[in-house]
């Protein structure tokens, strides 16, 4: 039933965007209908949204562990399309605590998600839902066609106001390997993507990939991604959600939630 929900949300989206836009934050995708991504979260510090992440319950957000290296105080902003501007859809919670996977690697960004606890209980509506996590954890094939969104770069100098989505496809993990083969290791708990002129950048870490209408990993980290359809572009990598690191998710938040 929730795969079904979450299918219906996405091709209510890809019916309703407007078919054209230039540049993103997502290098090359386009501004999504206000709220139509409701369990979205913009993780901010000093109200500039430095990541994304998913509202997987009702106290729980998940994103990518490196989102807190600079062990700054997080909030979390849940049902917003301009995530920096008071909205009346918004909900806004302090993070009390902070749960980095802990084989977290920061040089190789190797187990790069985080669970974050709020201060408070999500009022679930129309514009704040959950993302069920997968049903499946089998590996995501080459060729899939992917949605990811976020309020990150437009270009190496200009970040978005809204909430913007574009679409991806998985890239091969073996060609993914020798194409980062110079700078850190590509492993089985990493997907990668790519987009004909579209990508990822700063600030959309811990943003969900969506793959065939379910929740497949979590945006980490890539390389000259404001620089998309130039010759030895990068694919972006994320953070599969496997079946090691869901049963983790599922253990933290019965060993920390509240009763």
């Amino acid at each position: 039933m929730a795969s079904h929900l979450l299918g219906f949300l996405l091709s209510l989206i890809a019916v309703i965007l407007p078919p054209r836009y230039g540049c993103t934050d997502i290098i090359g995708g386009h501004v999504v209908r206000p709220h139509s991504w409701p369990f979205m979260a913009a993780i901010q510090t000093n109200n500039s949204t430095v990541c994304g992440g998913v509202l997987v319950e009702k106290q729980w957000v998940l994103t990518a562990a490196h989102c807190n290296s600079n062990k700054k105080k997080l909030r979390v902003v849940l049902g917003a399309h301009q995530a920096s501007v008071a909205e009346k859809e918004q909900q806004i919670f302090k993070v009390t605590h902070y749960f980095p996977n802990p084989q977290f690697d920061t040089s190789s960004k190797e187990n790069d998600i985080m669970l974050l606890k709020l201060n408070g209980i999500a009022k679930l509506n129309k514009d704040v839902q959950l993302l069920p996590l997968p049903d499946s954890c089998e590996d995501i094939k080459p060729g899939t066609t992917c949605q990811v969104a976020g309020w990150g770069l437009m270009s190496p100098e200009r970040r978005s106001k809204y909430l913007r989505e574009t679409t991806l496809k998985i890239f091969d993990r073996k060609l993914c390997e020798r194409k980062y083969k110079n700078y850190t290791k590509i492993t089985s708990n990493m997907l990668c993507a790519v987009g004909k002129h579209s990508d990822t950048c700063q600030g959309d870490s811990g943003g969900p990939l969506i793959c065939a209408s379910q929740y497949s990993g979590i945006v980490s980290f890539g390389r000259r991604c404001g620089n998309r359809g130039m010759p030895g572009d990068m694919p972006g990598v994320y953070t599969r959600l496997t079946e090691t690191y869901i049963n983790w998710i599922k253990k933290i938040i019965s060993l920390y939630g509240d009763p």
